[in-house]
């Protein structure tokens, strides 16, 4: 975000949500490079694994969609740092045929009455053969910034995933390659890349690692471990660097049913509970 929208915005919510100051700076970022729309995902799996986002299904890699067969409709919620007003509620809704050809539908809705973020998001993705799989997405960016009306814009985002072995697979992630920008085309959305690699040494155990690029920021290490400890429970630990975060949570299963939860900390804030249930059928 620029940083007079920033000002702006911070002493808003300052004004109207009576936040600390030194809260909003933090949380709203003077440095920040972009507009909005920060937040990959708040799906409690993808956090737990340190934020991983190119490497497994229902994540922002359209790819990936291919690996689960069926429907699935789950909701995500989270309140960053546990602060009020900075609530993020996502819905997602998947169809994947015994082809592995997939559909995806994503809503997610960020902020408040003085600032808020909307994404609706469309994709598809095929599988070839069993080595790889494509998938492209669209992404519709909505802003609204109270005395600055509101702004939306389109990005279009590309994975991959190549399926080396039955214990080896890779990931490429590439969002808003178009370079969208919103409030007439002054403000950039953020451009990312993510590399990753899943490695399945057992069939309970399974440890995935990937390098994400903001062209904003600096590279960003992210790995996480899933330890399949019962039929119907699954604990998962991460880690991040720049910055330097921790992860963890854990899945619960009974036949369609799943259930999710996250924490993610944070070196200056509060840490972040992310919660989520899905159904497959």
């Amino acid at each position: 975000m620029s940083i007079t929208v920033s000002i702006e915005a911070g002493n808003l919510i300052f004004n109207q949500m009576r936040l600390p100051k030194h809260i909003l700076i933090l949380c709203l970022g003077l440095e920040s490079a972009f507009a909005a729309f920060e937040i990959q995902s708040i799906n409690p799996q993808l956090i737990a694994l340190g934020g991983i986002v190119s490497l497994l299904p229902s994540s922002p890699n359209p790819a990936a969609n291919t690996e689960q067969v069926g429907r699935l409709i789950r909701f995500d919620y989270s309140r960053l740092y546990g602060i009020k007003g900075l609530d993020c509620y996502e819905a997602y809704c998947s169809w994947t045929t015994i082809r592995h050809r997939a559909l995806g539908l994503i809503l997610r809705s960020f902020g408040n009455s003085i600032y808020s973020e909307n994404t609706l998001e469309l994709s598809w993705a095929i599988q070839y053969r069993d080595y790889l799989a494509i998938g492209v997405a669209a992404n519709y960016f909505q802003i609204d910034i109270a005395n600055y009306g509101m702004s939306g814009t389109i990005g279009l985002s590309f994975g991959t995933k190549y399926y080396l072995s039955r214990t080896i697979q890779l990931a490429v992630l590439f969002q808003n390659v178009n370079k969208p920008r919103i409030y007439s085309k002054v403000e950039h959305l953020p451009e990312c890349f993510s590399l990753g690699m899943q490695l399945k040494p057992h069939r309970q155990l399974e440890w995935d690692v990937e390098v994400f690029k903001d062209t904003g920021f600096p590279f960003t290490p992210r790995t996480g471990i899933c330890i399949k400890t019962l039929p119907f429970l699954d604990i998962r630990l991460g880690v991040q660097l720049n910055p330097d975060r921790l992860a963890g949570g854990f899945s619960f299963y009974w036949k369609g049913l799943r259930c999710d939860a996250a924490y993610l900390h944070h070196m200056v804030l509060p840490g972040t509970i992310y919660v989520g249930c899905g159904l497959c059928f």
